[in-house]
């Protein structure tokens, strides 16, 4: 009895020790191994890369010469010498008028002269014998000069009462006819240069696009008129003024090979290679936020937080941007996380 007692003893013994203490229960962290707190993001290199070189344009054919002949004086049109798509040289005579009236005013002005004359001789020897008086003299020699200048300019009229192509070309259209009454730099006629060195092609360009060619830069030209076929251009003259509502600027090419034939109003398709060619510093359209036209916000990291950055977006190439200003010295720029952070956050950098 005794020796079954000691035995239990010993067992609540052994249990109580074995019993975790209250102060015991509660568990602590290892030193050194605290939480770290911060917004998870990752960066992505700022990069500068060659401007896109080509310029893809639509163009149209025309013609560099052109001309819309006119009488000098006005009348009846006595005679037509063209007619619509007949082909004419420079200095062709096309038309005449009437010659009724404008030969009746040289006619006038020839006996208004004869008559300054005999009152100029008249008065000359009444002032030699001291019957008129110099100012007299004078006034007779003054309408003299006047009625020289008033033949002059009825014959020089004369002369120019007849229409004469300034350009050797096409006409395209004949705007008035015999018996018409044409008015003083009325067009006949409208002649549109169909020479080899007459056709341009001409292209309107975004101003950006404007900027960056010259004259002399190279196009290859694509016409469906001539499938399978380039010809080569280049670059004559450039616009310095919008021609229309559109804004755009235009620009003018040359042939420098020749399609076997062509017509004014003919599309053609144009690849411009710009000589000048501009570096662009570019990022990840990710890391753009609070996006408002062309202001955009970049964050970069220093010393474990982020840094707010103002930039001026230059235009969208896919999924880059090409940045005008705000990124001087900067090497990278957030991309996942950025539209989280503000300025000053702390943040990890989970690039690995």
């Amino acid at each position: 009895m005794i020796m079954r007692t000691n035995r239990l003893f010993i067992a609540m013994l052994a249990l109580t020790a074995c019993s975790p203490r209250p102060e015991d229960s509660t568990t602590t962290e290892p030193a050194g191994e605290a939480i770290i707190q911060g917004i998870y993001v990752k960066t992505a290199p700022v990069t500068q890369v060659s401007e896109e070189a080509d310029v893809s344009v639509l163009g149209i054919v025309k013609s560099k010469a052109e001309a819309r002949p006119s009488f000098k004086t006005g009348g009846v049109i006595a005679h037509t010498y063209a007619k619509e798509g007949d082909a004419v040289r420079q200095g062709q005579l096309l038309a005449t008028l009437i010659m009724t009236e404008i030969d009746a005013q040289v006619r006038q002005a020839e006996v208004g002269l004869a008559k300054a004359q005999r009152d100029l001789d008249r008065v000359t020897n009444l002032y030699a014998d001291s019957v008129a008086t110099l100012e007299q003299m004078q006034n007779a020699g003054s309408a003299l000069k006047l009625a020289k200048e008033t033949l002059e300019i009825a014959q020089f009229n004369q002369s120019h009462s007849e229409v004469r192509s300034s350009v050797t070309g096409r006409v395209i259209k004949q705007l008035l006819h015999e018996g018409e009454i044409a008015g003083p730099g009325m067009p006949v006629y409208a002649i549109m240069g169909v020479a080899d060195q007459d056709w341009r092609i001409q292209a309107g360009l975004i101003d950006r696009d404007w900027a960056r060619v010259d004259v002399g830069d190279v196009a290859t030209v694509v016409m469906d008129a001539y499938p399978g076929q380039h010809f080569m251009a280049r670059i004559s003259e450039k616009a310095v003024w919008t021609q229309d509502a559109s804004g755009t600027l235009n620009v003018e090419l040359k042939f420098q090979s020749l399609p076997p034939a062509l017509a004014a109003g003919m599309v053609t398709k144009i690849q411009l290679t710009p000589t000048r060619r501009s570096e662009q510093v570019t990022i990840p359209v990710d890391a753009l936020v609070n996006a408002n036209g062309q202001q955009a916000t970049v964050f970069t990291i220093a010393n474990g937080k982020a840094v707010s950055h103002q930039v001026t977006v230059a235009k969208l190439l896919g999924d880059r941007a090409a940045i005008a200003h705000g990124l001087v010295g900067i090497q990278e720029v957030v991309t996942i996380g950025s539209m989280y952070l503000e300025d000053g956050d702390a943040v990890i950098l989970a690039n690995q």
